[in-house]
């Protein structure tokens, strides 16, 4: 029985909706008249009889006489005219045929090879989608071969997880195939890491990625893979470093990488790079204002935001706002708090009101106006749950920066109340922080339980839990299994590599310790990860090296309290 037509066109819209710049299938195009040259009269003639034939319904014979017309004039619009017919007919096989003759009359045509990639997905033909997605990858750009491969899980829609089991055989085959070139080779392995990416198979994907580059060493799509990979598999990492200084696009995307998975100082050393490599670009010093201002390096981050305006064009009046927040942030910082206020009242752009205000907020409260930054933050417009929300966040962010953890729990704990039994998940992870915070261990335990079984990939839950448990030197080997579920999911971020030490360092494994620790360190050097470090340092007898970390920490943050426990019992001023 034949696939009902409108199931199968849903599905093709949707495959052809994948690739930047190609037409829907369904689309009718006229064909050429014979004075754009290529008709001569019978064929003109010929093709005119097969629109009547479509307009009275006989699709069959439209379709063969305006395929022949495609074969003879080798017109890409009446190819694509003629799949649409077929599918309009609810006639799969026929589809396929016409992007066949489209490829053997046009064979360079990325079009045509798109298109039977796309129905192949959209009939579930999936070992003859091989050929020609791999033929369209091969002739395609670096970045049209990143995002075509992105796509993958749209066009395998709810198979997405079984693309190895549908795909794999037909791209080891080729990618074993010795007569095969090497670039093709190279693209079977660097689809089949996308493939074991989407499966969960990270080693799997890490290794075929070692293979792609292995076939064609100058060919970049491996590396650019490895950057959404690296945070799981940190061994791919060389696959994008030892090509940084030729592609400055590459050491952009690996800075932004390092950003996200919240390797702050990292990515600002690669940033300040490309500020040099390209100085006009300001795009750079923004990011590395940014990222001082996260690493509480607020001198450096106003200079950077200097530097940034200076290459702002006149009329970037959303650049200069975006400088504004910059500098009110670092001047906060710097507890400067008159020229943080001007900074950020002259912001003068409503969508950035939220930052402008919350800004505001955190300056009167410094200043003792608690209640006054309340009522700001409560104040935002807004009248949609999201909206609420968000005030609600600010709000309880605002408390915790001035260390009031018993009001940021009543606020929270009263939002919970109101939400009812299916609060957000947002809010219970916050909420569990805040009990951590005043030692309510148990509702702690019970609300970052509650997140977890109502999404098991909650990684930032399954970390907190753990590290409260190893931090209290209590069921040591769950917290493992809690730890190393979070980096399975979340990957190698700093703050859970940093979990995994101290886990280690209280298992009293103080080799894997200082290992991982290290790590978080180097990515990033925040307070409380310095104080681990430095203590698994000072129990090694590595006092001098103990004393260089925890100094440097406390010479950008003095407010943290693990931080500066841990210096009062080690006798360090």
């Amino acid at each position: 029985m034949p696939r009902p037509l409108r199931p199968l066109l849903a599905t093709l819209s949707l495959a052809c909706g994948l690739w930047s710049g190609t037409p829907a299938l369904a689309q009718p195009t006229a064909p050429r008249s014979a004075a754009e040259g290529g008709l001569d009269a019978p064929l003109l003639y010929q093709l005119l009889i097969g629109e009547l034939e479509l307009q009275r319904g006989e699709l069959g014979t439209a379709y063969q006489l305006l395929l022949d017309g495609a074969r003879r004039t080798g017109d890409e619009s009446l190819f694509r005219r003629c799949v649409s017919i077929a599918l309009q007919a609810r006639a799969g096989s026929e589809a396929v045929a016409a992007v066949k003759a489209w490829r053997l009359a046009l064979p360079t045509s990325q079009e045509a090879r798109q298109t039977q990639v796309q129905l192949h997905a959209a009939l579930t033909q999936w070992p003859e989608m091989v050929e020609p997605l791999l033929a369209w990858l091969e002739a395609a750009s670096t970045s049209q071969q990143d995002a075509a491969l992105d796509m993958l899980p749209r066009l395998l829609r709810a198979q997405a997880s079984e693309g190895l089991n549908l795909l794999g055989p037909g791209l080891t085959a080729v990618r074993d195939d010795a007569k095969a070139p090497p670039l093709r080779r190279s693209l079977a392995a660097s689809t089949l890491a996308q493939l074991a990416q989407m499966a969960g198979n990270t080693q799997l994907a890490a290794n075929q990625l070692r293979q792609a580059l292995s076939e064609a060493p100058e060919h970049d799509l491996p590396r650019w893979q490895a950057l959404e990979l690296m945070r799981h598999q940190p061994s791919v990492e060389g696959l994008v470093t030892d090509a940084l200084t030729r592609d400055p696009a590459l050491l952009a995307a690996y800075a932004r990488a390092l950003a996200r998975d919240h390797r702050a100082a990292e990515s600002l050393a690669q940033f300040e790079r490309l500020a040099v490599l390209q100085p006009d670009e300001a795009a750079h010093r923004y990011a590395v204002a940014s990222l001082q201002l996260e690493l509480r390096q607020p001198q450096a981050a106003l200079e950077a935001a200097a530097a940034y305006l200076a290459r702002l064009a006149p009329d970037d009046q959303a650049g200069r706002n975006a400088a504004r927040l910059l500098q009110a942030q670092a001047q906060e910082q710097l507890g400067d708090y008159a020229a943080a206020r001007a900074s950020a009242e002259a912001v003068d752009d409503e969508s950035r009101q939220f930052e402008r205000s919350y800004r505001l907020a955190v300056l009167d409260a410094r200043q003792g106006r608690v209640a006054a930054a309340r009522a700001r933050l409560r104040a935002l417009p807004g009248d949609t749950p999201e909206a609420a929300q968000r005030r609600l966040l600010a709000e309880t962010q605002l408390l915790r920066e001035i260390n009031d953890w018993p009001a940021a729990h009543a606020v929270l704990s009263a939002a919970l109340k109101e939400e009812g039994d299916e609060p957000s998940l947002a809010l219970l992870y916050e909420h569990a922080m805040s009990a951590e915070r005043l030692g309510q261990w148990d509702l702690m335990e019970q609300q970052l339980r509650r997140v977890m079984a109502r999404d098991p990939r909650h990684a930032h839950a399954h970390n907190a839990l753990g590290y409260s448990l190893a931090d209290r030197n209590l069921r040591l080997p769950e917290a493992r299994e809690l730890i190393e579920r979070a980096i399975e999911l979340g990957g190698h971020e700093p703050f859970l590599v940093d979990s995994l030490g101290w886990l280690a360092f209280r298992e009293g494994k103080l080799d894997e310790a200082e290992q991982w620790l290290r790590q978080a360190w180097r990515g990033r050097p925040d307070a409380e990860i310095a104080a681990h470090l430095g203590e698994v340092l000072w129990v090694r007898g590595e006092r001098d090296e103990a004393r260089r970390v925890l100094d440097e920490a406390w010479a950008r943050d003095r407010s943290n309290a693990p931080l500066r426990a841990l210096r009062q019992r080690l006798g360090l001023r």
